[in-house]
């Protein structure tokens, strides 16, 4: 059996990533728009290459666009790697003098420097390195549009039919087995073009000679910054079939009705830099309306289930990954107020509804709902939202308050 692809599924809208200027309402402060790229000068001093090397890397950046950016988990991430990371460990590989090695750098950096050269590098009396590059850093949608994660996924592959009597004794009298086939989680994650998935075998096979953008096609040299687990359960669905009716018998089929299904979860996200646990979480997705299914649409049941599961999966991976995060807020025209929010145009405009507020607290574990807000401009890098009934706009704050999507 297999499943569609919705349109309107929470990272694939075919909506191509562009450079747009915000719309936004009148009185409001200026609109983001995502700058270019830029040449950057940056210096590392520290007790090996290798770290000199993405100090400099950083500083670039920051020198660039700013210390926040330079900063942000994109980056560090891959600096992490390029600084700490046992590949490339090998005598003589990190200390600048092998075109190997600022093949490997040039891969983990991929996306936000798109090429640097060392115009300075050498030991100081203190015996530590000193490193001075030349970087060519990415605009802003590209700084903010790649995270390389390692994905293991089992699968949704598997489903169970339980068929129940109306009255009968509580449990199933018939159970059907099947298999489907339909777009993994990591289609979902691909099409918001802020994911990058390794590949877990040998990669493409590229000779040295060849041109940098087809050696970054080897798979196995890009080095994942997080590791995504899910562990999917058969999917199971229920029908009840009537009971005889003693005043009209009939020899055929008696009506049977999908009775609900529901499939459950497991999902794991890890930081591998920083060596912790981002997202842990088992959880259920249950299908909708299943009274509108008789039980020769099952498969359709079966569909609609199986897409929206792998739509909240993928939703919930990105979001733990990517942090819609306000990062300003300010006052406009009639009292309105609106918030700069880190998400790109190319993944909002896959949503319908908004919704701000606060992540849980040691006092309050739950999301804590602000009030609604409303899409109104947007770039590759930010977005900008309209609120509506905040009731507490004190409670609206920068690198706190997210706005997610519900619909």
């Amino acid at each position: 059996m297999k499943t569609s692809i919705l349109l309107l599924s929470v990272l694939a809208a075919g909506i191509a990533a562009q450079d747009l200027k915000p719309v936004v309402a009148a009185g409001a402060q200026k609109p983001i728009v995502a700058d270019q790229e830029e040449w950057g000068e940056g210096f590392g001093h520290a007790t090996s290459y290798r770290v000199a090397l993405a100090q400099a890397l950083e500083d670039a950046v920051a020198k660039a666009k700013g210390v926040e950016v330079a900063r942000g988990p994109s980056i560090r991430s891959r600096l992490s790697i390029v600084s700490e990371h046992e590949d490339g460990a090998k005598a003589g590989f990190f200390d600048g003098s092998e075109e190997l090695e600022r093949d490997w750098v040039q891969q983990q950096i991929s996306g936000f420097v798109r090429e640097y050269e060392v115009t300075k590098k050498g030991k100081v009396d203190d015996r530590n390195w000193e490193v001075t590059v030349r970087a060519l850093v990415a605009s802003l949608q590209q700084l903010e549009s790649e995270l390389v994660i390692e994905l293991i996924d089992n699968g949704l592959r598997s489903w169970q039919h339980e068929r129940y009597e109306e009255d009968g004794p509580g449990r199933a009298f018939d159970r059907r087995k099947g298999q489907f086939e339909g777009p993994k989680i990591g289609d979902y994650l691909r099409r918001s073009g802020a994911v990058k998935i390794v590949s877990r075998g040998a990669g493409v096979k590229v000779a040295p000679q060849s041109e940098r953008t087809e050696r970054e096609k080897l798979g196995h040299q890009l080095i994942a910054s997080h590791r995504v687990v899910i562990n999917w359960q058969p999917l199971t669905v229920r029908s009840m079939v009537e009971k005889p009716n003693q005043a009209r018998p009939t020899r055929g089929p008696r009506p049977e009705h999908m009775q609900g299904g529901s499939v459950q979860v497991a999902v794991k996200v890890e930081d591998l830099i920083e060596g912790t646990v981002m997202l842990e979480e088992t959880f259920s997705v249950p299908g909708d309306k299943p009274e509108s299914y008789s039980a020769d649409r099952s498969e359709a049941f079966i569909t609609q289930l199986v897409d929206k599961a792998k739509a909240a999966v993928a939703k919930k991976v990105f979001f733990t990954l990517r942090q819609p995060v306000v990062m300003r807020k300010w006052a406009g025209v009639g009292g309105k107020w609106f918030v700069e929010v880190r998400i790109s145009r190319r993944v909002a405009s896959g949503f319908k509804k908004f919704s701000i507020g606060n992540n849980g607290s040691l006092g309050n574990p739950d999301w804590q709902n602000l009030g609604s807000a409303k899409l109104v401009g947007g770039s590759g890098a930010s977005c900008t939202f309209q609120l509506d009934g905040v009731g507490d706009l004190a409670l609206v704050a920068a690198g706190v308050s997210e706005v997610r999507p519900v619909q």
